[in-house]
C-alpha cells in the first residue's frame, strides 16, 4: 500500500463547496505519479524513454461523504489485479480529522507498445514496484 496526503483546494470544489467528481481523480493520480517517482519509474522517463504508454483505460469512484475544502485527506493506494499487461489500482480516500472513508476510485491501466499502440508486457522492473503495494 502507498500512502498519499493532500489538503482540498478551492480548485477540487463546486459551488456547494464538495469536491467536484472529476477532481477526485486528478488526486488519485496525483497519488499514482508519485508512487511511480518514488520508485523510479516516472511518467516522464516512461514517455522520455518512447517504449510504452500507460493509459487508463476504466475509471469509476464511490462518493462515500462530503469532502469539502480545507479537509486533510489520506489516499490509500492499492493493488488490486495485475495482469500480463493490464493492472487495476485501488485508492480508498480517508478524511484525516475522523479517519472516515469518505471514498474510493478504481483504475485500470494497460501498458501500449509506444509505436504501434499494441499491447506489451508489462516490464518486470515496473511488475515489480506494483506487487510491493501488496506488502
Amino acid at each position: 500500500m502507498f500512502i498519499y496526503d493532500t489538503k482540498i483546494r478551492l480548485h477540487h470544489t463546486d459551488a456547494a463547496n464538495l469536491i467536484f467528481y472529476s477532481k477526485l481523480f486528478n488526486l488519485a493520480y496525483e497519488c499514482y505519479e508519485d508512487f511511480l517517482e518514488i520508485n523510479d519509474f516516472s511518467i516522464p522517463k516512461i514517455l522520455d524513454e518512447k517504449k510504452i504508454l500507460v493509459p487508463v483505460v476504466h475509471a469509476e469512484a464511490d462518493y462515500i461523504k462530503p469532502i469539502k475544502i480545507g479537509d486533510k485527506i489520506k489516499i490509500q493506494m492499492s493493488l488490486n489485479k495485475l495482469g500480463n499487461s493490464s493492472y487495476t489500482l485501488i485508492y480508498d480516500f480517508y478524511n484525516n480529522k475522523n479517519n472516515e472513508k469518505v471514498a474510493q476510485a478504481k483504475t485500470i491501466h494497460v501498458l501500449l507498445n509506444y509505436d504501434s499502440y499494441k499491447p506489451e508486457k508489462i516490464p518486470e522492473k515496473l511488475r515489480e514496484i506494483l506487487l510491493s503495494l501488496n506488502s
